[in-house]
């Protein structure tokens, strides 16, 4: 039995951490094509967005009908309640990547070069390096190293409130509010995977 809930525990684990893996590789593809100008690029990251609704859905019931045969306690039982919460920040992290890819084709061809290299990139790659940080964090159970790399997020989310000024990039405002909502959301995924790994109460931030 045990060996059976290891075995299940880790599938459930490694299906979050694919998820995690084509929402990074989106994002990847979409920062080159950002720094290149790169319209193909934008429609190469938009196969990586596709059906994940139902393969997060997929990962949902599969913790449903694990938690109901073996009903974990403690620590593991902290886990499988993370393992949701985080299945839902990931479908808003879907839908922000999607949404933001649009909003890139969609003022492409017209956005100034200077709030590209000023705004749009560098924005772009502190919610890459966010989202980056968070999947390492999956397995990470060192606490004082789950802690750095939650910190690091923390800072990496942080740069949004230093560097937008809304009122100066008015025309593409939507645009930029959706890389700072996948920045959001990986805030939100960290503070779960802190509470679980090490305990205690959910951080606000």
């Amino acid at each position: 039995m045990l060996s059976n809930y290891i075995k299940q525990r880790e599938e459930i684990k490694n299906e979050l951490k694919a998820i995690f893996a084509n929402l990074v590789h989106a994002n990847e593809i979409i920062n080159i094509a950002i720094k290149e100008c790169n319209a193909a690029k934008f429609q190469e990251a938009k196969t990586y967005t596709m059906n994940m609704s139902n393969k997060i859905n997929e990962i949902e019931n599969y913790v449903i009908k694990f938690l109901a045969l073996y009903s974990p306690e403690a620590r593991e039982l902290r886990r499988f309640v993370a393992y949701l919460k985080i299945t839902g920040e990931l479908v808003r992290i879907n839908s922000n990547t999607k949404s933001f890819i649009n909003g890139c084709i969609e003022i492409e061809k017209n956005i100034d070069t200077q709030i590209r290299n000023e705004f749009l990139y560098p924005l772009h790659s502190s919610a890459l390096k966010a989202l980056v940080l968070t999947k390492e964090m999956i397995d990470i159970d060192e606490e004082d190293e789950l802690q750095d790399k939650f910190n690091q997020i923390v800072i990496e989310e942080q740069v949004f409130n230093l560097k937008l000024d809304y009122k100066e990039i008015n025309k593409i405002l939507k645009t930029f509010r959706k890389i700072e909502k996948i920045a959001d959301r990986t805030i939100e995924i960290a503070n779960l995977l802190l509470y679980y790994k090490v305990g205690g109460k959910l951080q606000i931030i």
